[in-house]
């Protein structure tokens, strides 16, 4: 009896053994890695894609050259500003007019200088802010066509 147990028993250790490898290879998804070979010139690459076959290029010229109207007195202030803002391409600048009435010392208005030009970073528009007195910030923008982004509005 004592040969048919250690028989059963060496059995039962090999069966779970094989269980065990065998479940390892199920696990590893039974996935040989890849190989890929030295020699790959009879491999055709035709996965670009048209962006990827773009880049680099010259953009092409502006459809053709829009002067600005000759007579201004037609338009209204927001109308000459939009004419303005079309033919823009280089840097910018401006001054800001903090709320009157409220006390501010120099060091703060740095500070508020400090947290719009922050506050403009995150969204992606390069732009500087400077006190320039207790009342009034100047702003500098590098790439001027931004200045639309930007709203003062809620000072």
């Amino acid at each position: 009896m004592s040969n048919h147990a250690n028989y059963s028993s060496s059995l039962l250790r090999l069966l779970l053994l094989i269980l065990i490898v065998v479940g390892i290879e199920l696990a590893a998804g039974g996935k040989r890695p890849v190989e890929i070979p030295d020699e790959l010139d009879d491999v055709v690459d035709d996965e670009e894609d048209e962006a990827w076959k773009e880049w680099g290029k010259r953009s092409a010229p502006p459809v053709k050259f829009d002067p600005p109207p000759t007579d201004f007195s037609g338009m209204d202030l927001s109308e000459i500003q939009a004419e303005m803002l079309k033919r823009h391409s280089g840097p910018a600048f401006g001054f800001v007019k903090l709320r009157l009435g409220v006390r501010r010392s120099p060091d703060m208005v740095a500070e508020i200088a400090m947290k719009w030009t922050k506050v403009l970073r995150t969204g992606a528009i390069e732009a500087n802010f400077m006190g320039v007195d207790i009342s009034t910030v100047m702003f500098t923008m590098e790439k001027g066509q931004d200045i639309t982004e930007v709203s003062f509005s809620h000072l």
